[in-house]
């Protein structure tokens, strides 16, 4: 019987299944960079352009345990909350999991559930071409890489333990040298989101490496994205976003202490904040694309000596409270360096160029 999957009309379910594939987003979603899908979008929305699917690829039956299976086995090194959410999603997706900790007892739920156990880092990897480390750091990811390097031959590696940039560069050359592909995956979600089909993992590394797994990859999170082959590149944003989340967290706390001090409860200022945030999140890619530029138009959000005055008002309205006005008072010392630099009239995005100049600590 002639195989027909390559010419067959895509269904609504292999329609979503791309669009989740492409951008991780769904129908009526917002897209973090390009706004809402279809009937959603505004007049001024930049099409959607998605890649070409791919026709469904044949998997072999191969024998795990006693079962007879077709999902690609897998392995994962560190079964702790991430490691072990991570195991969790992919046996039930069907994938064959050979798991390894080096605290074995920890093991257990997942062998409960399906997992087959290995003594060691390498026993587990050659259970499987596609092999997953999770452990607590940089150090423990190499030490495991090394127990493991003799199994490492010819497969890939994804590495989804928090890294600096230059760790994960570090790391990929290491696994490089034992001839795996690698794969950099710092995983941007809490581990109870694993394997649904909007937790974002953002991978980079291997281009080919990444399109041979994709598949296996999406049962940890359909909202998977490739972000470049420099492996350190999803480290580097797994981190700006943590330096995002501190920064905003930071910011929020000192707002609901001036909200407390009036007497008010900090739960009705909650609503306000939640509907501003998503006002503001509109404005990140048009702030991005101004930093790129050098254009910083101020159209948008007024300009940086027109901002100055209201940095001006709620720091002394948090003084006058005893609240902290640190991170204003640096606000306003830069906007102060920009106005004398000429960038008064530009928008607040101009910042980031007096930002880069200021000395160090400044």
């Amino acid at each position: 019987m002639r195989n027909t999957r390559a010419t067959q009309r895509p269904s609504r379910s292999g329609d979503r299944k791309h669009r989740d594939r492409c951008c991780g987003c769904w129908r009526g979603d917002r897209h973090p960079l390009h706004g809402p899908h279809k009937e959603n979008r505004d007049a001024t929305h930049a099409p959607h352009t998605h890649r070409t699917p791919r026709p469904a690829r044949p998997r072999a039956p191969h024998r795990h345990g006693r079962r007879l299976v077709s999902a690609p086995p897998v392995a994962v090194l560190g079964t702790g909350r991430m490691g072990g959410a991570m195991a969790r999603a992919l046996i039930g997706a069907g994938h064959p999991t050979t798991v390894w900790n080096r605290t074995p007892e920890r093991t257990r739920p997942l062998v409960a559930a399906g997992a087959v156990t290995a003594d060691t880092p390498a026993a587990a990897a050659a259970a499987a071409p596609l092999v997953i480390l999770c452990v607590t750091d940089d150090d423990a990811a190499r030490a495991v890489l090394t127990d493991a390097a003799a199994a490492l031959q010819g497969r890939t590696l994804v590495n989804v333990t928090t890294s600096t940039p230059e760790q994960a560069r570090a790391a990929a050359a290491l696994a490089t040298s034992y001839g795996a592909d690698y794969l950099a995956a710092p995983a941007m979600a809490d581990y109870r989101t694993i394997g649904r089909p909007e937790t974002h993992i953002m991978y980079s590394g291997q281009r080919e490496a990444y399109d041979r797994h994709e598949d296996t990859l999406h049962a940890l999170g359909k909202a998977a994205r490739y972000v470049g082959a420099d492996p350190g590149i999803a480290s580097l944003f797994e981190l700006a976003m943590l330096s995002l989340f501190f920064e905003v967290w930071t910011g929020y706390l000192h707002v609901l202490a001036l909200i407390r001090h009036e007497g008010v409860p900090a739960g009705d200022f909650a609503p306000v904040a939640a509907r501003t945030f998503g006002e503001i999140s509109h404005l990140l890619p048009l702030i991005a694309q101004q930093v790129d530029s050098g254009d910083h138009d101020p159209a948008a959000y007024g300009g940086v000596a027109e901002q100055a005055a209201f940095t001006d008002t709620v720091i002394e309205l948090r003084r006058t409270r005893g609240i902290d006005t640190t991170r204003l008072e640096h606000l306003k010392a830069l906007m102060e360096r920009a106005i004398t630099e000429g960038k008064g009239e530009q928008g607040m995005s101009a910042l980031f160029e007096t930002l880069l100049a200021a000395p160090p600590g400044t």
